[in-house]
């Protein structure tokens, strides 16, 4: 799946151009039937012959019925003014409003006042609407509303298509569900499939997995898929509320399968949590082995004062927090001693680090391992160095500090005695750029927009009201 966006241009243009598409008929005037009203009459004004029909009217067309307090049907304009608590209803949906003019030649009909669309999935309250009978789709110039069995949308403006239950939104686009809510500048949606497309400043809050994402691009289905492009942000607070992880990238993916979550975030990858941080091209995380794994543009990660270097890393968690690190392909960590201000150093061909009550417990490199620490006199005076190579190596930390080495098989040890060079002494392959550590972001991810009003934008007319009564 490519990574980059494509815009659907075609959904577009598409519903414009089929909105108000016409349809030639033989004799349009002939589909208007009038089955009641309390009084008819005929005109001649500067538009033509009109036909008024005034009290308790009803009218019918090939596809659909009208009920209406009165109705000025234009026989030279083939157009039908219906105006007063209307109601119009065909086999597929149902339209009350204040004011209908239907086009008979293309069967588009604007639905002024207060406007209430009922589909099959779906209710749509605006107060302007362009609907074609024809193609089924429906224009939302202005502001509307959208309700279903999953939640609420809100928009400036958009289309409906009735037959596929899909739509384009444009501007302030909200969507609140059950468990999640949306915001961006415009969003495609087939809302049966759960599909959605949202582009332009987009906010996802996921409440039933404690996420929060950002983009200006996010591709969501009904598999658990998302995908955030433009610069994406993640939040996830741990089940327990106690952590937080920030996660920026240039894009990124998630899978959410039942309580399982897998992301890979690429390009320009930065990590924070409460206990480290990282960048890397590439990191990978799943659930259900609690790994992050951090590949290419060589990975850097940072654990209180240390840091580790090397292309492929494997953070393994535990509850939140961090049990082991692996690194192979001859990776690099360094551990600053805060006693003497200087970097102790251990590289080999992999780096396996354990952790204990939050803190470094044991480091092991193997084989062809390789280590330079600093060691202090009884009263706390640097003393040296010490330089070591084996093919096994582990260093035994105590509250964070360096305590011992034990070094096994081809041991060959150095002792650098004290000079004042030494603290710059540094072994091949040396890594160390705390300046590059990331930082708890700034940036709160919250949604920009209000909260989605839990009224509808109008009383509903009556007999939309008197229908939901006799549901």
């Amino acid at each position: 799946m490519s990574k980059r966006c494509r815009p659907l241009i075609s959904w577009y243009l598409f519903p414009i151009l089929m909105l108000f598409t016409t349809v030639e008929y033989a004799d349009a005037q002939n589909r208007v039937r009038i089955v009641q009203s309390d009084r008819l009459e005929g005109v001649e004004t500067e538009d033509g012959r009109i036909r008024k029909l005034i009290g308790d009217v009803r009218l019918e067309t090939d596809d659909f019925t009208i009920v209406c307090d009165s109705a000025w049907q234009y026989l030279d304009l083939d157009e039908l003014v219906a105006y007063g608590n209307i109601s119009i209803e065909s086999d597929r949906e149902q339209i009350w409003s204040d004011k209908a003019t239907y086009d008979l030649d293309s069967e588009v009909t604007l639905f002024e006042g207060r406007v209430v669309m009922q589909s099959e999935n779906a209710l749509l309250f605006s107060e302007e609407v362009f609907y074609s009978f024809a193609t089924e789709i429906a224009l939302f110039p202005e502001y509307l509303r959208l309700e279903d069995d999953r939640g609420v949308l809100v928009a400036d403006s958009g289309y409906y298509y009735n037959a596929l239950d899909s739509a384009i939104f444009r501007g302030n686009v909200q969507i609140a569900d059950s468990l999640q809510y949306i915001e961006a500048d415009s969003v495609f949606t087939n809302r049966e499939d759960e599909y959605y497309e949202l582009y332009g400043r987009v906010f996802l809050d996921d409440e039933e997995n404690r996420t929060r994402l950002t983009g200006a691009f996010v591709l969501a289905d009904s598999t658990g898929y998302r995908r955030v492009e433009g610069g994406s942000r993640m939040r996830r607070v741990n089940e327990a509320e106690t952590d937080t992880t920030y996660l920026w990238s240039d894009w990124l993916e998630v899978h959410q399968r039942d309580t399982i979550n897998t992301f890979t975030a690429y390009d320009d990858v930065h990590i924070w949590t409460e206990s480290y941080s990282s960048l890397s091209d590439t990191a990978h995380y799943d659930d259900a082995t609690e790994q992050f794994i951090l590949e290419g543009g060589g990975p850097r990660l940072w654990y209180e004062d240390m840091q580790l270097t090397g292309p492929h890393i494997l953070i393994q968690m535990e509850e939140d927090s961090v049990r082991f690190l692996e690194a192979v392909n001859r990776p690099f960590a360094v551990q600053r001693d805060t006693a003497l201000n200087r970097l102790n150093q251990i590289t080999g061909d992999t780096l396996y680090i354990q952790f204990r009550d939050g803190a470094v417990s044991y480091m092991d490199s193997y084989p062809q391992g390789h280590v330079l620490y600093f060691v202090k006199e009884s009263d706390g005076n640097p003393d040296g160095a010490i330089d070591v190579t084996a093919d096994f190596i582990r260093l035994l930390f105590n509250e964070g500090e360096l305590d011992s080495v034990i070094a096994r098989q081809n041991v060959d040890g150095t002792y650098i005695s004290e000079h004042p060079e030494i603290a710059d002494r540094t072994l091949d392959g040396f890594a160390w750029d705390p300046e590059f550590r990331p930082q708890r972001p700034d940036e709160r991810m919250e949604q920009r927009l209000p909260p989605i009003p839990d009224e509808r934008p109008f009383e509903p007319p009556p007999l939309f009201l008197e229908a939901r009564r006799e549901e």
